[in-house]
């Protein structure tokens, strides 16, 4: 089932096409609509228009709503338990009024994140510089802020963004967050943004300011409605008849009323625990999206929804690996991640190879391992699967990793050579099950990206098609009705000679 729905919706390519799928809340809400309306045909066929007309007027007006993620997700906030807020200019840059915000920011010592229109940047090539240089990020809001964007189609919503995109390149800073114009959004977006390495970052909280078409009072509406975690929509484009002296008097006004609320000015990357600006381009969707959770990726791993699955996995880790590492040489973890399992892994073995695709994930790891004393732990950052492998290896193990994996039986049959006679075998991954099925379509939502399930029979071929010996698997998590669980545990063994 869930196979057939990702090839229906599958759009674009990335670094692991097969798997690029952004499935959104309107897919969801239409798929539901047309099936209500099917039911209602056999009652009243003048019922069935109802749900088809909630659906189509629910699509309308969805744009219209910038904190709304029905057409794809919307970063608009932060963290809503803590006392912090950050601010974003849009429409800029522009030579008058860019620089006297900066100064203002500089002697207030706040960062903040700068929307600029790709020709403004274009025609102001010194001020991008210089928002960089003051420690603040830039942001992409579009090739000429055109209004009516969302409304010309995917060719030209595509075009603009890309060349957008390279216009930034040009100046020096790769952006990854993309503010529309309005803050308006339509069905194509995600698929553009994915292409680009971007994601949508809106607001949850303005001033109404019309582009400083209307600052008298900014700061009183602003600390009117303001809330712990707000990122906060202001504007340092340059309408006709601006009065700049008044508008740093109300951002002064607005600065000192939200200290006066205790609310902390952060950086908005750091509010919304994402990078802003790319490091190095080229990277897919899998290794953004993991960048971007690495500082609070252990926290949700364990006080989240994911936290029964992980959980367990850390369980049946623990009451094997005791078994499975005696004169444990050198292992291979992949998709290592901030290294949930590989201390552990380090403690028993001789040393660790830790893979995964993100950086800032190893980086975690390698805090972790520093504070720990563990010196045997090497860190390696790309795609497992076109990793170049040192071994021989005695232990490979994997959790829930091999879901990413474009051609996991491939990559068995690729590393055999490089374990020792008799190493072991041990992962846990996704089991395709209905349950499961539920799990791949709000990571689709979330990330983009159809994760792979596989079957029990699935994997058992995989394994011996690779010449792994099968020693176990078993079904955990939600074994209901006769079903097999969400999750597979496999444990298997290369053979003490090499086949031919």
């Amino acid at each position: 089932m869930g196979s057939e729905l990702a090839n229906s919706l599958f759009r674009g390519s990335d670094k692991i096409p097969h798997m690029r799928f952004p499935l959104s809340a309107a897919h969801l809400t239409g798929l539901a609509a047309f099936q209500l309306a099917l039911g209602l045909l056999f009652v009243d066929p003048r019922l069935a228009a109802i749900p088809l007309a909630a659906f189509v007027l629910l699509t309308l007006l969805a744009p219209l709503f910038p904190a709304f993620p029905y057409f794809l997700p919307i970063v608009t906030h932060g963290d809503r338990r803590r006392p912090r807020v950050a601010l974003s200019f849009d429409d800029g840059p522009d030579p008058e009024v860019t620089p006297r915000v900066l100064d203002l920011l500089d002697e207030a010592g706040v960062k903040a994140v700068f929307f600029m229109v790709a020709r403004k940047a274009e025609a102001h090539p010194d001020l991008v510089r210089e928002v960089l240089a003051r420690g603040h990020a830039v942001g992409n809001h579009s090739l000429r802020h055109d209004t009516l964007l969302m409304l010309k189609g995917p060719r030209a919503l595509r075009a603009d963004i890309v060349e957008s995109q390279a216009v930034f390149r040009r100046l020096g800073v790769v952006p990854r967050a993309f503010r529309p114009p309005v803050g308006i959004t339509n069905p194509d977006l995600w698929n553009v943004l994915l292409d680009e390495g971007l994601f949508c970052m809106n607001f949850s909280c303005r001033a109404g300011d019309l582009g400083n078409r209307r600052v008298q009072g900014l700061a009183a509406r602003i600390l009117g409605r303001v809330r712990p975690g707000d990122l906060l929509l202001l504007h340092d484009g340059r309408p006709p008849r601006l009065d700049v002296d008044q508008l740093l008097g109300e951002l002064r006004a607005l600065l000192q009323g939200l200290r006066a609320r205790n609310l902390e000015l952060v950086p908005p990357g750091v509010l919304v625990g994402r990078e802003l600006m790319a490091r190095a381009e080229g990277a897919g969707i899998a290794e953004r999206f993991y960048d971007d959770l690495a500082e609070g990726y252990d926290a949700e791993q364990f006080e989240s929804p994911v936290a029964r699955s992980r959980t367990l996995e850390q369980r049946l880790f623990r009451a094997h690996w005791p078994r499975l590492s005696l004169g444990a040489g050198r292992v291979l973890e992949v998709g290592a991640g901030t290294g949930i399992f590989t201390l552990e892994i380090a403690a028993a073995c001789r040393e660790v190879h830790a893979l995964d695709l993100s950086e800032r994930m190893l980086e975690q790891l390698r805090r972790k391992a520093e504070r720990a004393g563990l010196s045997n732990i090497v860190t390696r950052q790309g795609d497992a699967e076109r990793l170049p492998l040192e071994g021989p290896y005695s232990v490979l193990c994997a959790f829930l990793a091999f879901e990413y994996f474009h051609d996991l039986p491939g990559f068995l049959k690729r590393v055999g050579p490089h374990m020792e006679p008799g190493a072991r075998l041990y992962f846990c991954t996704a089991r395709r099950s209905f349950f499961r099925f539920w799990t791949q379509v709000g990571n689709a939502m979330r990330q983009g990206i159809w994760l792979r399930a596989r079957s029990r029979r699935e994997v058992e071929a995989m394994l011996r098609e690779a010449g792994i010996e099968v020693v176990r698997i078993e079904g955990h998590l939600l074994k209901v009705a006769g079903l097999g669980g969400m999750l597979l545990e496999v444990e298997g063994r290369w053979p003490e000679t090499p086949r031919a």
